[in-house]
């Protein structure tokens, strides 16, 4: 179904929209779920894009990207939706749709509950739309009653979900909670649970981003991208490899040493560890109740990328490389001193040097793996749920570390790949 509507482009299904790759449409869909995700810095916070679930009468699931803070705002599961300009865009093999700065929604239904409780001729009623989009309408309420099951994602207190784990024999059964139990605990604990992987957010703030490269911290994105090669550079910084402190400010330079803590808290004699790491990140996961940001750090983010260290996957990298200009292992050694001096232990420099000569097979590409790595993971909708164990300080927000993951492991597994 093609027909013109507004200025900008015509309203399609989903099923047809990768016959409109660049082109502005107009979607008419029902949500599914909505993610906002958001950064904070010491300026303050701020949500700049809002991920929603979406589908129709022609595709189950299909996925749009809100710009617009207010916009994501108000988007509730369970709406059906009419998304005006929206600009439909290709990752890979991956289509989806994203905000324009014209673009705009229209809540047709809402709240949910009226989808079950009301009939297709009264829903139809109450809409002021025109002939062709209340056509779609209608099409979209026939599909959604049809699968009442799709209702059963929304957040109904009314509803009680299927638990995704097993009640085991022992003790520590209170630990294994859906990711809506762990968002409404009230005391600080350790949390274990079942959920997949939805994307992962670097927030970039040691270089100047145009409005244009936000889209760069949003990584599922880059590993479609065969141009984006800096991918390495972006994850990976100096910093201390026992509790994952980065030592390069927002700036890029290495930090002075009143703007880093002096002591680091994992070590037993309290000195940094210098070496080069991974960079704090946020891992977004859900399950069939809810999505929960996780922070990472360094020795969590070692074993989610299979047990390669930082220092390895740079190392291949620069091997790669060699003509380029980011030569960080060098940064590294030249400035550490300057700004760290009596923070870092007294093999620090050691620890430093990204050597030529490994000691793992030469032929191993590190780099490679890491990034095809990083590519299964985000195959959103296509890989099992994982076992995470996390950390939950209630003193904190969410954007703050309120969830930090220690542990992940397959969950058929009976060991842990990590225990921090």
């Amino acid at each position: 179904m093609t027909s013109a509507i507004g200025w900008y482009g015509p309203l399609v299904d989903l099923c047809k929209t990768d016959h409109h790759i660049g082109d502005i449409v107009q979607l008419l869909v029902f949500v599914h779920r909505s993610t906002p995700v958001q950064y904070k810095l010491s300026k303050g916070g701020e949500v700049i894009r809002t991920d929603i679930q979406v589908g129709d009468d022609t595709l189950p699931f299909f996925s749009v990207s809100l710009w617009k803070k207010q916009m994501g705002t108000m988007v509730v599961a369970g709406d059906i939706l009419l998304l005006q300009n929206v600009k439909i865009t290709k990752f890979g093999h991956a289509v989806e749709a994203r905000t324009v700065e014209w673009s705009s929604l229209v809540r047709l239904v809402h709240p949910y509950g009226s989808l079950l409780s009301k009939g297709v001729d009264e829903l139809i009623e109450e809409s002021q739309a025109g002939k062709t989009t209340l056509e779609k309408l209608c099409k979209v309420i026939k599909w959604v009653q049809r699968a009442r099951s799709a209702l059963n994602t929304i957040g109904s207190h009314s509803f009680v979900k299927p638990r995704n784990w097993k009640l085991p024999k022992q003790s520590e059964s209170q630990n294994l909670l859906l990711l809506s139990e762990v968002l409404g605990l009230s005391n600080s604990c350790n949390a274990i649970f079942n959920a997949s992987i939805g994307e992962i957010f670097l927030p970039i703030t040691w270089r100047a981003l145009d409005d244009s490269d936000m889209e760069k911290m949003f990584v599922s994105r880059r590993t479609t991208e065969d141009k984006d090669n800096s991918l390495a550079e972006d994850f990976i910084c100096l910093g201390c490899h026992l509790c994952g402190t980065p030592m390069v400010s927002e700036n890029g330079s290495i930090c002075k040493q009143s703007n880093i803590s002096l002591y680091c808290p994992k070590s037993p004699n309290h000195l940094h560890a210098v070496t080069l790491i991974y960079r704090p990140f946020m891992l977004y996961v859900w399950d069939e109740s809810e999505y929960l940001p996780l922070l990472v750090r360094n020795k969590a983010a070692v074993v989610l990328f299979g047990n390669i260290r930082a220092e390895r996957v740079y190392s291949c990298f620069r091997g790669q490389n060699r003509s380029h200009n980011s030569n960080q292992a060098y940064f590294c050694r030249e400035n550490v001193k300057k700004g760290l001096v009596g923070s870092c232990s007294s093999d620090a420099d050691k620890s430093l040097e990204v050597k030529e000569k490994n000691h793992h097979n030469k032929n191993t590409n590190f780099h490679m793996i890491w990034l095809v790595l990083l590519k299964i993971l985000l195959q959103q909708g296509k890989n099992s749920p994982l076992k995470f164990e996390a950390t939950v300080n209630t003193g904190l927000d969410a954007e703050h570390g309120k969830f930090e993951m220690l542990s992940v492991s397959v969950p058929c597994a009976r060991n842990k790949l990590f225990s921090g």
